[in-house]
Formats: structure tokens, C-alpha cells, sequence
């Protein structure tokens, strides 16, 4: 047993041990942490709709019910839209459902019938044929990409830690008077 200073042994590890001078990154990875998941369930939230339309959506003629164009001079985004409200019968509940979809001023002005998607039994869950929400179903596969990306940094540094710790670990044993 080797015996440090005056004949004490050391036991106490201080901040300048090499276990205290590993690789220490910034605060990003922490701040990624909390973004990334938050990012992936809002793209996932965004993305949703586009899925069931995909899976579960039926196209059939709707009767337009009106045609208005909303101007919105407050809020964050501003700007202005079509709102275009229509009536349909939904194919497996056999209920007549208005609703209503908020198109951009470039599109058309509908005429007395429109070509719709929607997914059965889903009120609320229609839209324009042709009105798909391409952005949202790209910013989710970046985020998943993304995720894994990041998921897959994290578990390479994890093993990083582990093999070091194991080293040191390792030298320890072999010089117990460090």
C-alpha cells in the first residue's frame, strides 16, 4: 500500500484528478435535449392529418355553401385567406357534415361544387382536394431524421464515457498510488 504525503494515505480525489479533466462539451447538447423531442411531437402533431388522409381519405363532390375572404391585420403570421365552407354526406355514417377549409388567395374561387378529401367518421377531417400540407410531412421526416441522427450521437458518446471510465478505472488498479 502506497502511502502519500507524511505518511497519510491519500483518499480524497480532487478536481484535478483525470477523472475531473474528461472531454466537457458545451451546454448545447443539454438544449438539444429539450428541443428535439418537443420539435418531433409538434411535427408529428403537423404530420398526423396528412397520414390519415393518405390511409383512411375518400374524394367525393361537395356543394360549395359559401365563399369568404378573411384579412387579418393582427397576430403573428397576418396575411389573408379564402375560407370556403361546403356540405358533404359522409359515406359511412350517412350524415350530411359542413365544414370548412382556409385556402391561400393564389388558389381558385370555387365554384358551386368541389372535389374534397376526408376521412370518414371524423368531423372536422376534410379538406380541398389537391390542399395537401407538404411542408408539414417534410418537416416531420427531418425531424425524425433528425432524432436519430442526434439519438444516435448520444449513444456514441454514452459508449465514449463507459470505455473511459474503464480506463481509468483500469489504470487505477494498476498504479494505486495515484
Amino acid at each position: 500500500m502506497s502511502l502519500g504525503f507524511g505518511g497519510y494515505r491519500q483518499v480524497f480525489r480532487f478536481t484535478r484528478s483525470p477523472r475531473a479533466e474528461m472531454n466537457q462539451e458545451s451546454g448545447f447538447g443539454c438544449v438539444l435535449m429539450a428541443i428535439v423531442p418537443l420539435l418531433l411531437v409538434a411535427s408529428t402533431y403537423l404530420a398526423w392529418w396528412e397520414l390519415r388522409f393518405f390511409v383512411q381519405g375518400r374524394t367525393l363532390d361537395a356543394t360549395v355553401e359559401s365563399v369568404q375572404e378573411i384579412r387579418l391585420r393582427h397576430g403573428l403570421f397576418g396575411g389573408s385567406y379564402l375560407e370556403v365552407r361546403y356540405s358533404f354526406k359522409d359515406e359511412l355514417t350517412d350524415r350530411v357534415r359542413t365544414e370548412r377549409d382556409e385556402l391561400p388567395l393564389s388558389w381558385p374561387r370555387p365554384a358551386a361544387t368541389v372535389r374534397i378529401d376526408y376521412v370518414p367518421r371524423s368531423p372536422g377531417g376534410s379538406r380541398l382536394a389537391g390542399h395537401r400540407h407538404i411542408l408539414s410531412t417534410i418537416f416531420f421526416v427531418l425531424c425524425v431524421t433528425g432524432s436519430f441522427v442526434y439519438g444516435g450521437r448520444l449513444l456514441r458518446e454514452a459508449r465514449r464515457a463507459v470505455r473511459e471510465e474503464e480506463r481509468f478505472e483500469l489504470n487505477r488498479r494498476r498504479n494505486p498510488e495515484r
